[in-house]
């Protein structure tokens, strides 16, 4: 009966997405990701009723390396968030622009930082029971729903460039809000020094261990 159930699940996820999926993979990540490494730059827009929220995420990947920086504006608030994996430790730094408030800086040993909704590495396939696909004249939009996770937005689309593969867009429904993330640029190549974490960079952060 657990046999039936996981060959059920997989079978929700099409062959033909999951190609796709591992082409986009190589052309947005692997071409740099084992050898010089490659950085992500995207424009983040969240709207929700009658509120929006505007930043940029940047996003290094090199091996088992990242860092994603996370700067948004809205609703007269600023937000800095940065997430890291150096290969031993995990961290996750939060910026705060509340008066009277401090920054938290949470430390990992031996543990990478929990994925999120503005994550952009691979296997996005894996958080999702069901995907399907549609065609536009320019993109593969892929459409993610039942999560696994019930943190993870209930439906994800992914829009990757037909022509290239490449990853174009990402959009996420999270509870009465919508995130749009957008490449604008692929870099290749990525210096060591930007995966070392240094805990002296964020001297007046409440530091918790885990």
């Amino acid at each position: 009966m657990l046999l039936l159930l996981a060959l059920s699940v997989q079978a929700q996820i099409p062959a033909e997405v999951k190609d796709i999926l591992k082409k986009c993979n190589e052309s947005s990540h692997q071409s740099g990701h084992q050898g010089s490494g490659t950085l992500i730059d995207t424009n983040i827009h969240i709207s929700a009723l009658i509120a929006s929220m505007n930043g940029t995420m940047k996003t290094y990947r090199k091996g088992d390396k990242s860092l994603t920086i996370v700067k948004m504006k809205g609703m007269g608030q600023e937000a800095y968030t940065e997430k890291g994996f150096d290969g031993k430790t995990g961290w996750e730094y939060q910026k705060t622009s509340e008066e009277g408030e401090r920054d938290t800086l949470v430390i990992m040993n031996n543990a990478k930082p929990k994925k999120d909704k503005f994550d952009l590495g691979t296997g996005i396939e894996s958080d999702y029971k069901k995907a399907s696909l549609k065609q536009t004249a320019k993109f593969y939009e892929i459409i993610f729903t039942n999560p696994k996770d019930k943190d993870m937005p209930k439906k994800t689309i992914m829009r990757i460039v037909k022509d290239t593969y490449r990853l174009h867009q990402i959009e996420a429904k999270i509870s009465i809000a919508t995130a749009k993330i957008t490449v604008t640029k692929i870099t290749i190549g990525v210096n060591d020094n930007i995966f070392v974490f240094n805990p002296n960079k964020y001297p007046n952060a409440v530091v918790v261990r885990r």
